[in-house]
C-alpha cells in the first residue's frame, strides 16, 4: 500500500474464504481494490463484481485446460463473452 500498489490479487480467492475473506481484508484498507481469482465460476461472478472492493475478477472456467486440448475456442468465446456481458452494468 505504502508502494502505491493498490490494486491486490486474491488468491486463491474462494480457497481462502470467498467474499468474506475479501471484505476481511477491505475493512482495514478501504483504499485497495481487489481482484480475485481461484475457485471462481460463472455462478459466483456477481456476487464478486457487486462487491465495491472489487476490481475485476478472473476465472478459469472461461478457459479451462480441456477446451484448450480440445481447441474449443467457440466455447472459450462464448463464456467470456458471457462473462463479459454479465459484468457490465
Amino acid at each position: 500500500m505504502r508502494a502505491g500498489c493498490h490494486p491486490v490479487k486474491l488468491f486463491p480467492a474462494e480457497p481462502l474464504g470467498g467474499l468474506r475473506t475479501l471484505r476481511a481484508l477491505a475493512a482495514p484498507f478501504p483504499q485497495a481494490r481487489f481482484i480475485p481469482t481461484g475457485g471462481i465460476d460463472a455462478s459466483r461472478l456477481a456476487a464478486y463484481l457487486a462487491d465495491l472492493a472489487v476490481l475485476a475478477v478472473g476465472g478459469s472456467w472461461m478457459a479451462t485446460v480441456a477446451h484448450l486440448e480440445q481447441g474449443d475456442y467457440e466455447e472459450i468465446r462464448r463464456l467470456t463473452t458471457e462473462a463479459v456481458e454479465r459484468s457490465t452494468p
